[in-house]
């Protein structure tokens, strides 16, 4: 049985996910999976969409892995895998690429049916680094050498289960807490000393991160794992309700997405896709369900009440970038050209990496994809998200090659 399948990670609330911006970063860094916000838009303006092939300022090789560049205080974060027996976090200087640390400690390849790797985003908040490895140990790190502040062990000192494919998700900070994708539906750790503040019974987690939001005045999370999507406070770990959502192979590896009243879920495996509605009370009501938008691996990007998102499996026909209309459900337009890329957004374009390695900006618009840059930049092949981050944007194949364009105005 084959399960072609890497849980890359990763919505919205356009305001509530304010709270997760760490106060130490700059709002055009990206120290946050998915963005300040937390839901793959970039807040930057300062940055010009090319006439030509855009400069490459910098390159690096980082290992085999997924993992999404962070970006923050001038360094640049990522991880990889030696090939063999061993992990890497890199950092590199911000401008110049200049490698300033690197550190290694033991890994697994994980090579269950996909090449193995790394696979969650490190998460910067000030002078620390948190990440997490697919065996389930926890890192806190100074970001000025890397050194281990404190480090826990979900499998060891938890008694959490291995998911099929690791443990995956980015750490999520807020407050004096880091929440960690774990165990049924989370666990909150002390920042300072990881420390278990609350955590939740043993189930075989979800990929997604931790997705947090404000209802009612309420703080609140969700949560994935192999079954269910499941809502939480945040304060306390206590679980609101659950919605059962089960895939082939379990895989809840996508973010969830809340706006206002509404909550969009979507995995891939022809699952599909459903719009909640909840205010605060009760469980939530189904507004509609859908096969026609399946994000396998990376959440979409809300923007103007429509989706943005890569529908469909890897290595399947038919898997495309696609537009859809959060309320309705109803597909907008549908571009089969990019394979199984990924994208993220940055004043008011789409920036898009295809699964062969070419990066394209357009406008975003529900009427139709229409780019308006194209530049080969990378060997297929591309599962990981671009990150625009202060005027650059950072590419990375599934070998761990990286290669950082210049956008910034003249």
């Amino acid at each position: 049985m084959k399960a072609n399948f890497f849980p890359q990670i990763a919505i919205l609330s356009v305001f509530s996910t304010i709270l997760l911006m760490p106060s130490a970063s700059k709002s055009d860094d990206w120290s946050v999976f998915r963005g300040p916000q937390s839901n793959g838009i970039s807040l930057e303006s300062d940055w010009v969409v090319p006439k030509s092939d855009a400069p490459i300022l910098w390159k690096a090789e980082v290992g085999l892995g997924y993992s999404a560049a962070t970006v923050a205080d001038g360094k640049v974060y990522l991880t990889g895998h030696n090939g063999t027996d061993s992990d890497k976090v890199f950092c590199f200087d911000e401008a110049s690429g200049d490698q300033i640390w690197v550190q290694t400690y033991p890994q697994p390849l994980g090579d269950l049916y996909f090449q193995g790797g790394t696979t969650g985003s490190v998460t910067v908040v000030g002078d620390r680094l948190f990440h997490i490895a697919r065996e389930g140990e926890v890192f806190c790190r100074n970001t000025a050498d890397g050194s281990v502040v404190w480090q826990i062990s979900l499998q060891k000192d938890l008694d959490y289960k291995k998911p099929t494919w690791g443990f995956s998700g980015a750490p999520l900070p807020h407050k004096d807490r880091i929440y960690l994708t774990a165990g049924e539906s989370g666990i909150a750790l002390n920042q300072k000393d990881g420390s278990i503040i609350w955590k939740s019974d043993d189930e075989e987690a979800g990929y997604a991160t931790p997705y947090l939001f404000e209802k009612n005045g309420r703080e609140l999370l969700i949560f994935t794992n192999k079954r269910y999507y499941n809502c939480v406070d945040a304060g306390t770990g206590e679980k609101l309700w659950e919605v059962k959502w089960m895939t082939r192979y379990g895989v809840n590896a996508a973010d969830p997405i809340v706006s206002g009243d509404h909550i969009f879920i979507s995995s891939g495996y022809g699952k599909g896709a459903t719009l909640l509605k909840w205010d605060g009370t009760g469980e939530p009501d189904t507004v509609w369900k859908s096969r026609d938008m399946r994000t396998q691996m990376n959440a979409a990007i809300l923007i103007d009440g429509y989706l943005y998102a890569v529908d469909g499996n890897e290595s399947a026909d038919g898997t495309s970038l696609k537009c859809m209309d959060m309320l309705t459900g109803e597909t907008q337009w549908s571009d089969t050209s990019i394979g199984h890329g990924t994208v993220s957004v940055a004043g008011g374009k789409l920036i898009v990496l295809t699964e062969m390695g070419e990066l394209q900006i357009a406008p975003v618009s529900p009427k139709a994809y229409t780019p308006e840059f194209k530049q080969n930049v990378l060997k297929p092949r591309i599962w990981t998200v671009p990150v625009m981050a202060n005027g650059r944007v950072y590419c990375r194949n599934a070998g761990g090659s990286l290669a950082v364009l210049d956008l910034r105005k003249p």
